[in-house]
């Protein structure tokens, strides 16, 4: 209890540790979730599957992940629903290499790190390598980085030649000439609707209010990074333990992605069940329309 304002303890749940999560910790130091009577945790799980885990056993509320580790995990029977769309709509997601390999033909016999089996991660490479001819089963060994995903020092130790990074991992990564850009993933899929948010059946049915001023705080916050980014630029630069200058360079690649109102690209959204089902991770009897709520 503070200043006369009970406030209610809710855990957001995420894969990993990326800008899409900067507005949840801006939102907070604002106080933009505690005036709405929010106290809100941010807790990291390490994988979509992990934190669908999470999500069943109760231990989280609502959160954002990928698009694909979400429809899987929905089709499998998660009882949780999409409620709008992370700053991250489209595939602001990047395929780096150490410096010396030079195109994608490059990751022939190569290790490239992904979050964990079953995580976003895993689909796109297969997809972006198939298209390079490049046998994902065969010719490659995809290695799952848990804890050590977005890790610089485990890509410049050279344990894996390749892996999957987002902003503000890959400006700091080209900085210390630790990797190269080999491609964007959102160039390979151009319509397609990557970061959603989700919350749980339950706190949806129960406390439909207490989703939507979690939502509305996290789109106060995204637009107030994107009207007043040079306000951001330090606060993200400790949170992200990087320079000034590199996080307002990341920041700056960045935030012309963003969609800042929670809104989902639904043609993208349908695009990414199709890809599910093209892959056989789902059925072709998953509707769309049973798994979102926009609120």
């Amino acid at each position: 209890m503070k200043g006369g304002i009970s406030r209610q303890r809710v855990v957001w749940g995420a894969p990993s540790f990326w800008i899409n999560l900067f507005p949840l910790y801006v939102g907070r130091s604002r106080g933009l979730f505690a005036e709405r009577g929010i106290d809100l945790e941010i807790r990291y799980f390490h994988g979509g599957p992990e934190l669908a885990s999470a999500v069943r056993q109760g231990r989280v509320q609502i959160g954002n992940m990928g698009a694909p580790s979400f429809i899987k995990a929905f089709y499998d029977g998660l009882p949780a629903k999409i409620v709008g769309s992370a700053v991250t709509q489209k595939l602001d997601h990047y395929l780096v290499a150490l410096p010396e390999i030079e195109t994608l033909a490059g990751l022939r016999g190569k290790r490239i790190g992904i979050l964990s089996p079953g995580s976003c991660d895993s689909y796109f490479i297969r997809r972006i390598l198939e298209k390079e001819s490049i046998d994902p089963e065969k010719e490659v060994l995809l290695t799952p980085l848990g804890s050590s995903y977005g890790d610089l020092d485990y890509l410049a130790s050279k344990r894996v030649d390749a892996a999957f990074f987002v902003e503000p991992m890959v400006t700091l990564g080209e900085n210390r000439k630790i990797l190269r850009i080999l491609t964007r993933v959102g160039d390979h899929f151009p319509r397609y609707q990557w970061g959603i948010i989700f919350a749980r059946e339950g706190l949806i049915g129960e406390s439909p209010l207490l989703v939507k001023n979690l939502l509305e705080g996290y789109r106060k916050a995204s637009r107030f990074i994107k009207e007043n980014p040079e306000e951001c630029i330090s606060p993200g630069a400790r949170l992200f333990k990087m320079g000034r200058d590199l996080f307002c360079k990341a920041l700056e690649r960045s935030l012309p992605n963003w969609e800042t109102e929670t809104r989902i690209d639904q043609p993208g959204l349908e695009n990414a069940v199709q890809i599910q089902e093209q892959m056989r991770a789902v059925g072709d009897d998953l509707k769309k329309e049973d798994m979102v709520l926009e609120m």
